[in-house]
């Protein structure tokens, strides 16, 4: 059943001040590349949550007070084979998405479950970000994750053309997919009862275009129509489990906000069409093709709850960016790495909730 509402995380307190060469509550103090701080402030333990990854945790001793849920579907990509069988994760996207993923490297494997690079792979603004924290950690399986997102991607680039003609759109990588593991090869033995695809889309498309003359409503159905022409051929090869994301409120990254108001007012009306009309589209397709699941996150919605009330979440405010753990922002148009952590915990535990992912 498509899942339209969003559920709210759980608030937490603001992170307690970070102290030289220790890494804050909740910040991450360990796992393999990790070269940040290995110990934590007073009131904390570091505590291993898989290979990759390890954080900062209130301890029963000490004065942080924290209130949080423990994640209850997490599960650590196992560290040998013992038996276990992978579910699939096909995703596209752009750099909100990305991890570095070649399908010419090393495939996803128990050791790496992103095959290539090294996990957490390449994203926008280092560590790792939602595909990273939803194939490690915040999942009900072992997951072997073909990320196709590229970095700037817009949907089809003689829609919209990307920042640079090198960039693999949207069009580029499903014909990636069509043209290497869609035939479910040995190596790849995906099925359409354990593979889920996702697609989050759309940032570039409007960033590159809302401002351009001519309708701006016609044009997303333009957009759309090109989008889910690429979700059917999906669906023909035999996906039948869809995760969709809607474009976020960039109208509100730090990039944005040195923009004019006017400017931002109209690429975030741009944006609420698109989103609407993207919703409409999920469930038309649901409705005219038989043995389909489809999710959506919201993640309109989730940013805007998070940059509304930045300390609830332990960030400084909704306009800084840097590598600090306080900030939202990496960089002035990506969400930090703690911030994706929420995403990928979001998506994890209330979107895709206890279906085998």
């Amino acid at each position: 059943m498509l899942r339209e509402s969003f559920v709210s995380l759980v608030a937490v307190v603001a992170l307690l001040p970070s102290v030289l060469a220790q890494a804050p509550v909740w910040g991450q103090c360990g796992g393999t590349g990790f070269t940040g701080p290995t110990t934590c402030v007073a009131g904390s333990t570091c505590t291993f949550s898989n290979q990759w990854y390890s954080q900062c945790l209130p301890s029963s001793s000490g004065g942080t007070t924290v209130t949080t849920v423990k994640p209850t579907t997490t599960s650590a990509v196992p560290t040998s084979t013992a038996n276990a069988k992978a579910n699939y994760w096909f995703g596209f996207g752009d750099s909100y998405s990305q991890t570095g993923f070649n399908i010419s490297g090393t495939l996803p494997n128990v050791a790496n479950p992103i095959g290539n690079p090294d996990f957490p792979g390449w994203s926008a603004t280092g560590g790792a970000n939602w595909v990273g924290y939803l194939t490690s950690t915040y999942n009900n399986s072992l997951l072997f994750t073909y990320n196709f997102a590229y970095g700037g991607a817009t949907i089809d680039a003689s829609l919209v053309a990307p920042y640079e003609p090198t960039v693999l759109s949207l069009t580029d990588q499903v014909n990636q997919f069509l043209g290497s593991v869609a035939s479910k090869p040995a190596s790849t033995p995906w099925t359409s009862a354990n593979s889920l695809f996702s697609i989050w889309i759309g940032v570039n498309d409007i960033g590159n275009s809302y401002y351009q003359s001519g309708s701006r409503d016609a044009f997303s159905d333009t957009l759309l129509n090109a989008y889910f022409a690429l979700v059917q051929k999906l669906y023909n090869v035999g996906a039948r489990n869809f995760l969709f994301a809607n474009v976020p409120p960039i109208d509100r990254s730090p990039l944005m906000l040195a923009q004019s108001t006017d400017a931002q007012a109209l690429e975030k009306s741009v944006i609420a069409t698109f989103n609407t009309k993207l919703a409409a589209k999920i469930s038309s397709f649901k409705a005219n093709n038989t043995g389909v699941t489809t999710f959506l996150w919201d993640s309109n919605a989730q940013f805007t709850k998070m940059l509304n009330s930045p300390t609830t979440y332990g960030f400084a405010d909704a306009t800084s960016y840097g590598s600090d753990p306080t900030m939202f922002w990496g960089n002035n148009y990506h969400p930090s790495t703690y911030a994706n952590k929420f995403f990928g915990q979001e998506i994890g535990q209330n979107v895709l909730g206890k279906t085998i992912w």
